[in-house]
């Protein structure tokens, strides 16, 4: 990009002309671009993505600062450093449990599966996790119970002690949610 000093022969000028330049500054300095429209085409494999993106983030929001998930997180040292434990947990959850459409739509399955089903509905509940749905997805809207689930399974693969990550998945039910309902609140 250029440095311009005088856009276009004016000493200041902000904005667009038509729907072919912008004048604006940037970092104290003036420029001129080319307008350019933003575009969302809102395509199937943007919306499984958008669901996965969007009920990671809020199930991960859950995480308070200083509750017993936010230390283990700081005690094991998987969060980088300048990186949140909830933006740390969304990029885990996306690349290691739910990177394709296919791992989404196996893992919910698992989870329908799952004999503590109801107990995960009512944990979500207990802590606000709302369903997260897009009309342009392909995928199954990502329900408040479904991100509990993930984000369980995702602390214990990440290694968090004690109760209740040191017990199976498999076997959770109401009083391992209460553990976890527990481990996310200060």
């Amino acid at each position: 990009m250029a440095k311009v000093t005088g856009p276009l022969m004016s000493m200041s000028a902000s904005g667009q002309v038509g729907k072919g330049i912008v004048f604006s500054i940037w970092k104290g300095n003036a420029y001129v671009r080319r307008y350019l429209k933003p575009m969302n085409p809102q395509t199937a494999g943007q919306g499984d993505q958008r669901i996965v993106v969007g009920g990671a983030g809020r199930v991960s929001g859950k995480v308070a600062v200083g509750s017993d998930v936010s230390n283990q997180l700081i005690t094991l040292g998987v969060v980088p450093s300048g990186q949140s434990k909830q933006s740390y947990l969304v990029k885990y959850i996306i690349s290691h449990l739910l990177p394709t459409s296919s791992s989404y739509t196996s893992l919910l399955a698992e989870f329908t599966g799952h004999t503590g089903k109801l107990d995960f509905i009512a944990s979500a509940v207990n802590l606000g996790v709302a369903d997260f749905d897009l009309a342009y997805a392909t995928v199954a809207p990502f329900s408040g119970g479904f991100q509990v689930y993930v984000l369980a399974k995702a602390l214990i693969a990440i290694g968090l002690t004690g109760a209740p990550f040191t017990t199976a998945l498999a076997s959770w039910d109401e009083t391992e949610l209460a553990l976890l309902e527990a481990a996310l609140v200060i």
